[in-house]
Parts: C-alpha cells; structure tokens; sequence
C-alpha cells in the first residue's frame, strides 16, 4: 500500500552548512539562504518535494504569511500573504525522512531539490518546473534517467536535477562528462 502524503510538522531555513554545499554547486545562481526553507513534509510514498510558496494558497489553502507565522526571518502577517499570491518570496523543500541528514547521508536529496529551487528562480514563472516534474512523473515512466551529452534544454527538470545530482555525488569532478553542464547551463542560471 502506499504511504500518504506527510504534512509538514518542522520548518526551518536552510542552515549554513547546507548552503555552503549548495553554493559550490550553483555559485550565485540560487536565491539566497533565507529564501529557502527545509520542511519534513514529503509527496506520496515519503518522495522528497520542492514548491515555491506562491503554490501555498493551492495546495494548503493557506497564505505564506499564515504558513510561516513563527518561523524567524520570514515574512508573515497580511501584507505577507498579499505580496507572495502575486511573487514567489521562498522556496519549500519538503525533504521528509531527510530533515536531520541533508548534509549528511541525504546529501544528493538537498542537491537535487536544490536543482529545483534553481530552476524556479532562473525561469521566467517559477511554477513552470513543477508542472515539467508533474507531466514528466505521470507521463514517463522512468522521468530521471537521461543520456549523458545531450543538449541541456532537451532535458526534463527531473534529467536536470539528477545531472546536478550524479555530478555532485561522483565528487564534483571537472573531468566529469556532466561537468560542462555545470559551467555552461547551472553557474549560468540557464534554466
């Protein structure tokens, strides 16, 4: 059977050492550390996830002012939740099981949804990757596997994610044949 979708019980900004991975692979191309939040909520099956916070209202029914109301940093209250149904102010990565361990064990969890992150900040709507990550998963069957040396936009954002990913986890390798995607799409911000 299925396990069911985790609503977040934890919230928290991205930690210093978690940004500090995260910048050697996206140098200054993702937004900065108190515009991304790590929850432990998860997708079905306890699947990782990444949404930007205009999605709230949709799916929670709640605005970023009402999501965000103790966590330090954030914007909250109602002039919150009125700027962010028209901007995206953050980034949620609901990382599930993963909260605790993101730079530890769980580190090619934190630069995948990162990739994702990245995407929706360097792309003209920042819900345009979760579209992309919806069709791909429900359309393909495998929607992460991809054949290296094909052009970069060719790619669907979870090919994208898992690039980012394998490169960073084979030791961030400049000899790596997924390194040129690093220097000519990623550092970039060619989303």
């Amino acid at each position: 059977m299925a396990k069911k979708i985790q609503m977040p019980s934890k919230v928290r900004l991205m930690s210093h050492p978690e940004y500090n991975i995260v910048c050697r692979v996206f140098a200054g191309t993702i937004p900065y550390r108190v515009r991304i939040f790590i929850t432990d909520a998860a997708g079905e099956d306890g699947r990782p996830f990444t949404i930007p916070t205009s999605l709230l209202p949709t799916i929670l029914g709640m605005t970023e002012g009402a999501f965000f109301g103790g966590v330090p940093g954030a914007l909250g209250g109602a002039a919150g939740g009125y700027i962010g149904s028209f901007i995206n102010l953050a980034y949620l990565i609901n990382a599930g099981d993963a909260y605790d361990s993101l730079t530890g064990k769980d580190r090619d969890t934190l630069v995948h949804e990162t990739t994702h992150v990245w995407q929706g900040k360097n792309s003209t709507f920042a819900l345009s990757y979760v579209f992309n990550s919806v069709y791909n998963q429900c359309v393909l069957r495998n929607a992460y596997a991809y054949t290296p040396n094909q052009p970069w936009k060719s790619y669907n954002v979870e090919q994208q994610a898992s690039i980012v990913e394998d490169w960073y986890m084979a030791g961030e390798s400049t000899s790596s044949n997924l390194y040129h995607y690093i220097t000519d799409n990623v550092r970039k911000g060619d989303a």
